[in-house]
């Protein structure tokens, strides 16, 4: 079975949500009117019917809110769905695939989580072409691709969490985040830097009203992001055999450099 492309995803969101809007309204303004009816014998008169208008005008500000919770969440996806259907390295991916969860979204509970802004995204990726150095960023995306087609055999849509577990994606994942490390040597200066490149690289919002218009990484934010990005070196500088493996691709690795530099890291965090 063909998965749906992201216009029908979207279009199939778009109609939910206008249908559960529309079944909203038209539930409160037939209860009302069979409320009404009861209480007059069952006969409405035109007197009746002004004075439910004037009730059902009243209540505008109800409805409204409803409207602009579903706009809301409409711009939102509408936002995610531009970012899953660009064309994009795996690597670029499976990068993100490690804070995403930390993108300002709502949940169930009507309630917004996350302290990131999508917009975030065209500074982190320069910041990272810079750490990186665009010939070994370039060879990252190359091998993350091959191993992309190579474990999903050209099948749609792509299951990030299999080609999260090859071993070549595994150890690619690894050496760019003890290259980003060391960058964090000098934790305070480097954090300077990386929030200058990323402030001043936002992308815009999507309306001058959005929930993320005026938003700009801080701080703060920033160690919670820089923690979750090196989550797999940090697992692997805790685990013998994984460290081993590691510094077979990179003998100048420390290991007790690199664990003081995620804990002074993780206790900016």
């Amino acid at each position: 079975m063909t998965p749906p492309s992201s216009n029908a995803l979207s279009q199939q969101r778009r109609h939910e949500r206008s249908r559960a809007i529309a079944q909203t309204v038209v539930s409160a303004f037939t209860e009302r009117l069979k409320e009404e009816a009861q209480k007059q014998g069952g006969y409405l008169s035109q007197r009746h019917i002004d004075e439910l208008n004037t009730d059902f005008q009243a209540k505008a500000d109800q409805l409204t809110t409803v409207f602009e919770k579903a706009f809301e969440e409409a711009a939102r996806e509408q936002e995610e769905l531009k970012w899953h259907a660009i064309k994009r390295p795996a690597f670029d991916r499976l990068i993100v695939k490690r804070f995403e969860h930390l993108f300002i979204h709502k949940e169930s509970d009507g309630i917004s989580h996350g302290n990131i802004s999508r917009r975030f995204l065209p500074g982190f990726f320069l910041a990272l072409n810079m750490m990186l150095g665009p010939e070994v960023l370039e060879r990252y995306q190359w091998r993350c691709d091959m191993a992309m087609d190579r474990v999903m055999k050209n099948k749609t849509p792509v299951d990030w969490q299999r080609v999260d577990a090859d071993p070549d994606v595994h150890d690619i994942m690894l050496d760019a985040q003890f290259a980003i490390a060391m960058h964090f040597e000098d934790a305070s200066k480097r954090s300077d830097w990386f929030l200058h490149i990323v402030n001043t690289h936002l992308a815009p919002p999507a309306h001058k009203d959005a929930p993320d218009a005026q938003w700009e990484l801080g701080s703060r934010a920033l160690h919670i992001l820089v923690n979750s990005l090196l989550g797999d070196l940090k697992k692997a500088a805790g685990d013998t055999i994984a460290w081993q493996h590691l510094t077979e691709r990179h003998p100048d690795a420390n290991h007790d450099k690199i664990c003081a530099i995620l804990e002074r890291l993780a206790m900016s965090a």
